[in-house]
């Protein structure tokens, strides 16, 4: 993140999210860390406010100097705590969780009512992508936006969810059965950068196999395979 006078300018990832984030009001900006994203929000009027929330104390401090610095006290507020324990019900119509891993995303979104009732939520694992995916594919919330970015030489996958259908959801034609280590809907609408994505994966796959061969990284291996050979068919 760099600074012109008291302009922010997110970096890839982070730019990405916001994009996913347009046509909120309220966003809840979960783990703000420095609260670069919700002053960014703001500033570029994609939200009207932000309510930025960290587990860490520190954390929080430095959010704070930066909304004073820039002066958006009126904007943004901070909250001290867990996930989205310092959330009320409704009061946020959308949930940015970035910068974390697949596995605390699913601790911090398995709450009721879902998303704590808000429209939509923008996802940014740092790891643990499959884990995440699973979790919300079985639960039956549907993927709004799919995205990959490159930024700084690393991919990074940023896609956002609605609240929970009634109906099952079932995988694209073409998708390898049980497999949620990239984004199905990204692969329907072949977003640019996943290709690079997936032979990158599938690279470092195929060198941990000629160490060990584990039937987790056999199926991922053949995973990779799949989307690749289906990538120039048609969607």
């Amino acid at each position: 993140m760099q600074y012109s006078g008291q302009r922010i300018h997110p970096r890839e990832r982070l730019d990405c999210a916001i994009e996913l984030l347009s046509g909120v009001r309220v966003v809840a900006d979960v783990g703000c860390d420095h609260g670069r994203l919700s002053c960014a929000l703001v500033q570029r009027k994609v939200a009207e406010r932000c309510i930025a929330i960290d587990i860490s104390e520190p954390s929080l401090k430095k959010a704070e100097r930066l909304i004073c610095r820039i002066g958006l006290q009126d904007r943004i507020e901070t909250r001290l705590g867990d996930g989205l324990s310092p959330l009320a019900a409704g009061e946020a119509d959308a949930l940015a969780i970035l910068g974390m891993g697949g596995t605390l995303m699913t601790e911090i979104l398995d709450v009721q009512p879902p998303l704590k009732g808000a429209v939509k939520c923008v996802l940014q694992p740092m790891r643990g992508a499959e884990g995440i995916r699973r979790w919300l594919f079985e639960r039956n919330y549907p993927v709004l936006g799919d995205r990959v970015v490159l930024d700084a030489g690393r991919y990074y996958q940023v896609f956002s969810v609605g609240q929970p259908q009634r109906e099952s959801q079932s995988l694209p034609l073409g998708w390898p059965a049980d497999c949620f280590l990239l984004g199905y809907t990204a692969f329907q609408e072949r977003e640019p950068l996943m290709k690079p994505l997936a032979e990158r994966m599938l690279a470092t796959t195929r060198r941990k196999l000629k160490t060990q061969r584990a039937d987790a990284l056999l199926q991922q291996a053949a995973q990779l395979e799949q989307i690749l050979a289906n990538w120039e068919n048609e969607p």
